[in-house]
């Protein structure tokens, strides 16, 4: 028996090597009939939870700060400082901050002044030059319509009395030479009978009838002259008079239109021109006012008590405080800010989230405020994630999330630095793959031994894991080092 076991034992060493070759052959056979994509490490595409702990470097900035700048609204001159606080300075309420000085100022206000007087003065004599114009037009139009009655009148009186009685007096005056005539036919008639039968000398026959019959040859020849005059007043007097009186009625006509042009044309050049004096007048008198507010501006006074620094916080950094520049004498820009007044211990904190995490901290949130300098004075704040406008960086759009800590210890001033930890709440129920995975908005899936190419939308991300939001589903098989 003992013999029989040594055997087999021998027989289990002989056939250890042999598996053991069996089984390292296996690999390389597998590998020459599948595709070389069976080498990289794959993930599956899953559910879960995605932690939201952020950790970031914020700034101390002053709540409500009251800064000092001068923005005139007309006043376009020097700014000289007549005095200044100090840099750093504490100052109570009503202290005075800064103090431009008013000479420039003034001397622009009292010229703005003279211009307003000078333009009121123009606006007077505007309205009582159309106050009298629109008298005189009155009279004048009551004139141009008094005219064009009397034309009208003309043309009525014509075409009744004048123009017939003209034609009529025409003819009266042909008949009373008709009858003339005729007259002196009968008497001469009557004469040659009468010294035929009365016994008068031959002399004096003679003598009568010869008056008789040259006084007959005087009435024929007016009588030929009237019948001339007569038709002359018919066929050339009478259309002329006829054409003048109708002339007149269409030149009155004519006049009354074209004076009612006129004084329409008038009437809006006088309002033009008054509506000018009124809007000089008014712009004057706005320029007055805005350059006694620039004046009232150029000194500027402590709301409230708190402590001084020149400049500004801007992204974290003062600007624009060099005392170099910011003393008595010196001269200013409109727009800059001078200096800024805050109230120690009401700071709050703020710091750059990229979009992502910006909007996955909801208001509320709990965060742990460190200052940098004073690492012992640690404090508790909350989120005030209100919606914000992206600020752009190097890095790429980043959010400024405001952080309330409540009362700081004094010491802490705005500008200096704080670490942040925050506390989100995880994510449930994401789709998720390493953040690796993911590369240029694409990810690798593994179907049938190959490897396809599926592009992705992905959402929140903890730095190793990231969200899937569309492109993949639950159960996928991808890469976990995605590729380009």
């Amino acid at each position: 028996m003992k013999a029989l076991a040594a055997l087999a034992f021998l027989g289990v060493l002989v056939m250890a090597p042999l598996l053991a070759g069996v089984k390292a052959a296996a690999p390389a056979t597998q590998s020459a009939t599948k595709p070389a994509a069976d080498a990289a490490a794959t993930t599956v595409v899953k559910r879960g939870k995605l932690p939201m702990k952020f950790d970031s470097a914020g700034t101390f900035e002053a709540v409500e700060p009251f800064e000092v700048r001068y923005r005139p609204k007309t006043y376009a001159g020097e700014l000289t400082i007549n005095a200044i606080v100090a840099n750093g300075a504490k100052v109570t309420k009503g202290d005075k901050l800064l103090e431009i000085d008013p000479t420039p100022l003034k001397k622009q206000l009292d010229a703005a002044e003279n211009e307003a007087t000078a333009a009121h003065a123009n606006l007077t004599k505007a309205e009582a030059d159309a106050k009298l114009a629109e008298g005189s037009e009155a009279l004048a139009m009551k004139m141009q319509q008094a005219a064009l009655k009397e034309a009208e009148d003309g043309v009525k009186w014509w075409e009744q009395v004048d123009g017939p009685q003209m034609l009529k007096s025409a003819d009266l005056e042909t008949r009373q030479y008709q009858h003339n005539v005729d007259d002196r036919v009968d008497e001469l008639d009557q004469l040659k009978k009468m010294y035929k039968t009365e016994e008068l000398t031959s002399a004096t026959a003679d003598i009568v009838v010869k008056r008789a019959v040259r006084g007959l040859e005087l009435a024929k020849i007016g009588l030929d002259m009237e019948k001339e005059r007569n038709d002359k007043t018919k066929t050339f007097l009478y259309p002329i008079n006829k054409r003048k009186v109708y002339d007149g009625l269409e030149q009155a006509r004519q006049g009354f239109a074209s004076f009612e042009v006129a004084q329409a044309h008038a009437k809006i050049a006088r309002q033009t021109g008054l509506f000018a004096s009124r809007t000089a007048a008014a712009a004057a008198d706005q320029k007055v006012s805005e350059l006694r507010g620039d004046f009232e501006k150029l000194t500027a006074i402590a709301p409230s008590d708190g402590v001084v620094w020149y400049g500004q916080l801007a992204q974290g950094n003062w600007q624009g405080g060099d005392p170099k520049v910011l003393k008595t004498g010196e001269k200013i820009a409109a727009q800059q800010t001078i200096l800024t007044l805050y109230a120690p211990g009401k700071l709050k904190v703020t710091i750059d989230l990229p979009e992502p995490k910006y909007f996955s901290v909801s208001a509320g949130t709990k965060a742990t405020v460190t200052p940098t300098a004073f690492p012992e004075l640690r404090a508790e704040g909350t989120c005030d994630a209100q919606p914000r406008t992206p600020v752009t960086t190097q890095s790429g759009p980043v959010y400024p999330l405001a952080i309330t800590t409540g009362e700081i210890d004094p010491r802490i001033i705005p500008g200096m630095k704080a670490s942040v930890h925050l506390d989100v709440p995880p994510v449930e129920n994401l789709l998720l793959v390493p953040a690796s995975a993911v590369v240029n908005g694409n990810a690798w899936v593994r179907q049938g031994g190959a490897d396809k190419k599926k592009a992705v939308i992905t959402g929140r991300s903890d730095g190793k894991s990231i969200e899937i939001v569309s492109g993949l589903s639950e159960g996928d098989e991808v890469l976990t080092q995605g590729k380009q």
